[in-house]
């Protein structure tokens, strides 16, 4: 027969082994779940990295109503191919006081002196491929010309 005593001192190790076991599974826990936050931090900074160098590796366009070297008056604007943009809203500012731009090399803008992309006559439209143009002389119908102040609206496209 066991003695009390005997029965206590087994409960008592029994009740010892099942918190050892159950901090064990907490630790267990603990540890998986600073594995699992690991692991999501360094997902979230691959994302950032990709999302990073897919913005800076969109081409984009400079169009400046001063000067563009040194760049006076510019604002950088991300080329969306073959989709009209029109200096209305938040590039109201441009409209019809555009001088100088850089087109991104491997595509071909075509500047409107209207809104929307539309053009009634071939004297109302430039077309620049990639590289800084100065819009007091830019190629035209007749050789070089003036769209100095004109444009209202441009489209790129990839060559």
């Amino acid at each position: 027969m066991v003695s009390s005593a005997s029965a206590a001192a087994l409960s008592a190790a029994i009740a010892q082994t099942a918190a050892t076991a159950a901090t064990a599974a907490s630790v267990a826990t603990a540890a998986a779940n600073v594995r699992a936050i690991e692991v999501l931090i360094i997902l979230y900074g691959v994302f950032i990295s990709h999302f990073y160098d897919t913005i800076k590796a969109s081409p984009s366009i400079i169009l400046c109503s001063g000067s563009i070297n040194p760049e006076a008056g510019c604002v950088t604007i991300p080329v969306v191919s073959d989709t009209c943009t029109s200096f209305t809203g938040g590039l109201s500012f441009l409209d019809e006081v555009v001088s100088n731009a850089q087109v991104p090399a491997g595509f071909v803008c075509t500047f409107f002196s209207a809104f929307g992309c539309s053009s009634s006559s071939p004297n109302d439209r430039i077309v620049l491929t990639g590289g800084t143009w100065d819009f007091f002389s830019v190629p035209g119908n007749n050789g070089n010309e003036s769209f100095n102040d004109e444009a209202s609206s441009f489209s790129c496209s990839p060559i």
